[in-house]
């Protein structure tokens, strides 16, 4: 069984389990939203779905990106085999476990709260070694990141025991959020420009390094403020910093030329809802009919879900051994999560029809990620066709 293809690498088996989850927990959440039947039990039902989306769903195909990734950069074979089904096993328990947890079982909190919480330091303990081995230090941030995502986890969970202040439950979830924002601009940064200029012979990036780290400092302020709770007025002109520096990034990568290229507009657009989202915070703190969670599912719905399908997409056919080109039809999955996020965000502003709007954006995000596993599930769990590993 560990010599199974689709135990090669990481991506294989997150990006098939992520997917497939994704669509699960959103198909099930938009239905139950707008019955009204929602489930109770450990969390309430708001943070059991954002919980299961950041630290459930997202956390998956991070672990697959990144576990893929540092193979590369370290020039190592990647963790395969026994070690990797293990680790898709403590993940794949957790969901089980937080399921559960929204149901009568008598079986105490904390322990579905040990059974979810042990994924992402395994996680960590998989992918450390070899970027400290190899002296990754620019890349051993993500070690850090990782641990702040583990320490937004412990507070939903601490939250919902009533071992502490329940207003906890909701910093833990936004540092999970957050967390995920900024490792999206920081491998966006590095990839989009980077996939932009490998496609695109006639188009030259300038990378201006100044520009790189005040992006990523104004992310991290935007971080700290956001979990600090400080006053909503310093809050949203960090906000504003980070959507300008962001924008201004996002127009040196020259988007306007990728419409022809799905495998980069799909990325440039990711990066634009992060820029959207940006400048909905600003405006979030200064308008009485713009909610928080309109702005926070453009970077939920919109950055996260286009930027996941867009690298799922693009990773699976090149460490596949294919060619970058999407299946016949393909295209339309973008179009999908295009649209999801869209809904998502525009019924934020018309609450009559908020309940539709969920139920139609849950529709289109469902659709998008059984397509996509539909699709991918031959290229995933087949050899590489040139016979190499991975």
């Amino acid at each position: 069984m560990n010599h199974h293809p689709v135990w090669g690498l990481a991506f294989r088996p997150f990006f098939l389990g992520g997917s497939l989850a994704g669509a699960m927990l959103v198909g099930y959440w938009a239905w139950a939203f707008f019955t009204g039947d929602l489930p109770t039990g450990y969390f309430d039902p708001i943070n059991w779905h954002a919980h299961e989306m950041v630290f459930g769903f997202t956390i998956a195909i991070i672990a697959g990106f990144l576990l893929t990734a540092s193979a590369n950069w370290t020039r190592t074979k990647g963790v395969s085999g026994t070690k990797l089904i293990l680790l898709f096993i403590v993940w794949l328990l957790g969901r089980l476990a937080m399921s559960l947890s929204m149901t009568e079982l008598p079986i105490p909190y904390f322990v579905y709260a040990l059974i979810d919480l042990s994924f992402i330091p395994f996680f960590i303990a998989v992918l450390a070694p070899s970027l400290f081995k190899a002296r990754q230090f620019k890349n051993i941030q993500f070690v850090f990141v990782l641990g702040l995502m583990e320490l937004g986890n412990l507070l939903m969970h601490l939250a919902s025991m009533e071992w502490i202040d329940y207003s906890f439950a909701g910093r833990g979830l936004y540092l999970g959020v957050n967390i995920i924002l900024l490792i999206l601009v920081v491998i966006g940064g590095r990839v989009v420009p980077f996939f932009t200029m490998n496609a695109l012979k006639n188009v030259e990036i300038h990378r201006y390094d100044f520009l790189d780290k005040a992006v990523v400092l104004s992310v991290c302020a935007y971080i700290l403020v956001h979990f600090l709770d400080v006053d909503p007025k310093i809050a949203a002109w960090v906000s504003f910093v980070a959507f300008i520096l962001n924008f201004a990034k996002l127009l040196i990568w020259k988007p306007w030329k990728t419409w022809q290229q799905p495998l980069l507009w799909i990325l440039h657009l990711g990066y634009m809802w992060i820029v959207i989202g940006f400048l909905l915070i600003f405006l979030t703190h200064y308008s009485d009919v713009l909610p928080m969670s309109v702005s926070i599912h453009a970077f939920t719905a919109g950055a996260m879900g286009t930027f996941i399908v867009g690298m799922m997409s693009r990773v699976s056919l090149g460490h596949t051994g294919r060619f970058l080109s999407l299946p016949k039809g393909f295209v339309v999955v973008y179009g999908l999560i295009t649209l999801s996020g869209f809904i998502r965000v525009i019924f934020g502003f018309i609450p009559d029809y908020y309940n539709h709007g969920i139920l139609a954006s849950g529709i289109f995000w469902v659709l998008s990620f059984t397509l996509f596993f539909a699709y991918y599930f031959r290229v995933l769990t087949t050899p590489r066709p040139d016979g190499r590993a991975g």
